[in-house]
């Protein structure tokens, strides 16, 4: 995406004016504040999901019963659960174990699955923005 910001700021911002101008600076100003956006949900938001006995709550505090969880993926340390019904598994329901509870958090994540009779599947999934 920076690369195509560069790309029409180079080839446009000079050679043109009027109101292609200022559609390249808007795309460059929403690029910009899109990659801030990125960086700052990726380095300062921890994704915590709480498992009760037969539900999931996600990171947007949305309750997931358990009926509606077809799977939980595990992609390396990353992990999902995935809905019925649903190819790509929501941003919301994806979270990751500190090093110091990843013991401890995935036995509980196993009981649970067990408990609701859910498959835990090592596989690389993708999520839903």
């Amino acid at each position: 995406m920076l690369i195509l910001e560069c790309f029409f700021f180079r080839n446009y911002s000079v050679s043109q004016g009027g109101i292609s101008r200022f559609i390249i600076i808007f795309l460059m100003i929403y690029t910009f504040i899109y990659i801030i956006i990125l960086i700052k949900r990726l380095f300062f938001t921890k994704p915590s999901i709480t498992l009760g006995s037969d539900y999931v709550i996600s990171t947007k505090n949305q309750k997931y019963e358990a009926t509606q969880v077809d799977c939980i993926y595990m992609n390396y340390k990353r992990i999902g659960f995935k809905l019925h019904g649903r190819r790509l598994v929501p941003m919301d329901l994806c979270f990751y174990f500190d090093s110091s509870q990843e013991i401890e958090g995935l036995k509980h994540l196993n009981d649970w699955a067990e408990h609701n009779k859910k498959q835990v599947k090592q596989k690389f999934f993708q999520t839903l923005m």
